[in-house]
Parts: C-alpha cells; structure tokens; sequence
C-alpha cells in the first residue's frame, strides 16, 4: 500500500506543479484572461462527476474483491462511462450557452475543456483496473508525462503569445494545450491497463441496472460533494464577474493542490479497505493510519499556509492579486481558506471508507446538506461581502461534513491511536510554529520551507517505522 500511495503522491506532485505554473504564466495576461480561464474549467467540474455516478470506486471495489469475473465488470462498467462521457460532453456544452453573464469566449472555451474532461475521465476509467491490481505507479508515470508535456506547451505559448494575435486566440491555444496534454495522459494508461486486463465494452444490461443502482447514490453524493466544493466559484462568476473569479481562483487552486493529496490517498487505501470490509478490527486499524496520516500532512501546511499567504500568492501570480486597504485579495482568501485542508483530508479518508462499507446513501444526505448550506450563504452573503462570504461558506461546509462522517465512522469501527506517534507529531508542528512565527526565519518564506520541512520531517523521522505501517507495534 505504501508503494501505492508514494507512486500517486509522486504524480500529484506534478500535477500540482503544473496546476500552480499555469496560475503564474496564464494571472500574467490580468485578471480578466484569469478569470475566463478558470470559468470555462469549473464550470466543467461538475459535470465531469457526473459522468462518474459513481462508477470509479465501484468499480474499484468489485475488481478487487472478484478476480475472476473482472473482464465482465469492467467491460460493462467501461461502456457505461463511455455512454456517460458522450451524453455529459454534450449536455455541459450546451448549457455554457444558456448563461447570460459569460462571454463568448468562455462559451467556446467550455467547448474545448469538455474534450479534456471527457478524456480525463477516461484515463480515470481505466485506472481502476491499476488501482484494484495495486500498481498505480503505472498511471501515475503517465500522469506525469501529460503533465510535462503540459507544462512544455504553456511556457512556449507564453513566451510566443504574439504569435496569436489576440487574447481570444491564445486563450484557446492555452484551452486546447490541455487537450493534448491529457490526450497523451490517456493514451499511456490505456496501454498499461490492457497489459493487466483486456479492454473492450460489454453490454449485459442486466448489469447495468444493478450496476447503476448500487453506484447512484454514491454518484448523487459526488455530484453534491462537487456542487457544495464548487458552487461558490460557479456563483462568483454569475454574480461578481470575471475579476473577483480570477482573485478567489488562484487561492482555490493553492487550496486544490493540497487537496488532491487527500483524494489519491483515500483511492490508495479504498483497495485495502474493501478486500477486508468484513474484518471490522482491521479496517479500524487502517482508518487509524490514515487519519494519523491526514492531520501529519494537514497541520503543517496550514500552519505555513497562514504564516506565508501573501508570498505565496505573489510567487504564483503578483502584486494585483494581493490585499489592500480596500481589496480583499488572493492572500486573504487563501488564509480564510487553507483550515479546509485539515478537515478536507479527512473527510476523504472517510468517505472512502464509508464507499468500501456501501454506505453510499449517508453520504448522499450528508452532501446535500453540505451543498444546501453553502448556497444559502452564498445567495445570502456574496453580493454583500464579496468573495470573504465564499472562503467562510466553504469551511463551515467542509466543518458540517467532518462531523457527520467521523461520527459515522466513529460509529462503525473503533479506531485506535498509538500515543506517541501522535505526541511526536505534536512536537513537529510545535516546532514549526515556533521557528516560522518566534524566529527570523519567518522573514524568509523559501528558507523557512526548506528548514521548517527538514526539522519537521526530521523529528518525525524518529518513530519512521511505526508512523509508516500500518500495523501498529
């Protein structure tokens, strides 16, 4: 499992350096430019889930636990996306031209991000059949290679941006260097995937319909966990405009970086965790572990987070996007926002969980209530407050739905916690707080991280074997 998890943390590294590249060159052509860019992708977001319904972690989840049937399930499971991803492609972009307040660019723009997200979600199709045979470093080699060649085509786009003429023209060139990108992503996984299982699309429909009725409520539960996560940039858009988009968007990518590590540990552990469903003690132990886990990663990036929020912010975009007397900017939103990784970390972790025990319908409740109170306040409260009324909306969700799920979880198993691991992590960030905050080390944001993550890891790396496994001694 470990093996497992290093290979996806190795892939979302480069994910998120070529997620926080892009923030830097494309914030360059101003706010407005910005603003299209993350419109015309987050407007897909939701209808990217919801052409999964679910269908992943089902998937991953039958394949582990049924060996000698796989080709059949993932034969039907693989069509069925296949039929989802055609039907959603459509359907987002036509209704990218039924919003008033978007501009033509985006409109098309919206066009060219469906091709991306159907071809993500492919590549995600044929992942599970790595995931459940625990190679995942497969797909995560290939996520790097798109990624690099993602990162390859932005910089050479921005450095020959005249080339294009306009904006509108290299705002399209920047949307379909993500085409290729994923195009190439796909393409390597898919020839990985049909090393380890023949890939073709079967139709028994008797499957489907069992298929879909055990995977839909934890499809609706993903399309509202989407919504409630992203609603309020989709309502920023609508009612605040392209700008306040472009300075709430690049502290949700800071935020979304982060959060990406707490969604590909969750599908790490999911494998284990539905092999031994059964086994109560086991899973608890490994629930344990992860949330060990989870609030060892979290805790020291808030506490950096919050102390280097404006340097952040000016090393990925630049002064524009920074607060003022009168502008609440990128920094101070990604301050209210990075206590979120915190409980987002582990509300993954135990959804996973929960999907490995088929408790898709509490997670369904669960999410509608997450999305039912964020676009209240957000109705409530943007026009008003601006884009502050969004950060605050989203950690009282995020808060809202680690106290139903840990309660849940809580419920179920009885996790148990080795002391001193949690006292050694204790002193870690102790540590870091006192060297970013008390010392001059604080003055100096790149020194600060290198030393800040050489002592806390360094003191972490007194109990490495027990903090690593997780089988407790």
């Amino acid at each position: 499992m470990l093996k497992n998890a290093s290979a996806q943390i190795t892939g979302k590294f480069f994910t998120i350096f070529t997620s926080l590249l892009i923030v830097k060159i494309v914030t360059g052509f101003g706010k407005e430019f910005y603003g299209n860019y993350i419109t015309a992708y987050e407007f897909l977001a939701f209808f990217g889930i919801i052409a999964d319904a679910g269908l992943f972690a089902i998937a991953v989840r039958e394949i582990s636990k049924n060996k000698k049937n796989t080709e059949f399930v993932f034969g039907n499971i693989f069509s069925m996306r296949l039929l989802l991803i055609f039907a959603v492609t459509i359907i987002a972009g036509l209704s990218a031209q039924l919003v008033p307040n978007y501009s033509p660019i985006v409109k098309i723009g919206v066009w060219i991000t469906a091709i991306s997200m159907a071809l993500t979600i492919i590549a995600g199709t044929l992942s599970a059949i790595l995931q459940a045979r625990m190679k995942i470093h497969f797909f995560s080699g290939s996520l790097v290679l798109g990624k690099v060649v993602l990162a390859g085509l932005v910089f050479w786009l921005a450095r020959n941006a005249e080339l294009f003429g306009s904006d509108t023209n290299l705002f399209f060139a920047f949307l379909v260097a993500g085409v290729v990108s994923n195009f190439v992503f796909t393409a390597l996984v898919y020839f990985f995937a049909k090393r380890e299982l023949p890939i073709s699309c079967k139709f028994d429909f008797d499957y489907w319909k069992t298929t879909f009725r055990s995977s839909l409520p934890y499809g609706l539960a993903l399309i509202l966990q989407t919504l409630y996560l992203r609603v309020d940039i989709i309502l920023i858009s609508i009612i605040l405009g392209a700008s306040s988009v472009a300075t709430y968007g690049v502290a949700t990518r800071v935020i979304e970086s982060f959060l990406v590590l707490g969604v590909f540990f969750g599908q790490a552990i999911l494998p284990r965790i539905s092999k031994e469903e059964k086994n109560t003690e086991y899973v608890a132990k490994t629930v344990s572990w992860g949330i060990e886990k989870c609030v060892m990663l979290a805790l020291p990036i808030i506490i950096a987070v919050w102390k280097f929020a404006p340097d952040i912010v000016r090393i990925l975009s630049n002064n524009e996007f920074l607060s003022s007397i009168n502008f609440f900017g990128s920094d101070s939103a990604l301050k209210y926002l990075v206590p979120v990784v915190f409980f987002a970390f582990l509300n993954q972790l135990f959804t996973f969980t929960l999907v490995a025990k088929n408790r898709q319908n509490f997670l369904l409740k669960v999410n509608a209530i997450a999305l039912f109170f964020n676009v209240i306040l957000n109705i409530l409260f943007l026009r008003e407050y601006g884009i502050i009324a969004a950060a605050i909306s989203t950690i009282i969700c995020e808060i809202v739905v680690f106290a139903f799920l840990s309660s849940e979880i809580f419920k179920h198993f009885k996790p148990q916690f080795d002391a001193k691991n949690w006292a050694l992590i204790g002193v870690a960030n102790i540590v870091l707080v006192v060297e970013i905050y008390l010392t001059r080390l604080g003055e100096h944001f790149i020194i600060a991280a290198v030393v800040g993550s050489l002592s806390y890891f360094g003191i972490l790396f007194l109990r490495r074997k027990q903090l690593l496994s997780p089988e407790k001694d």
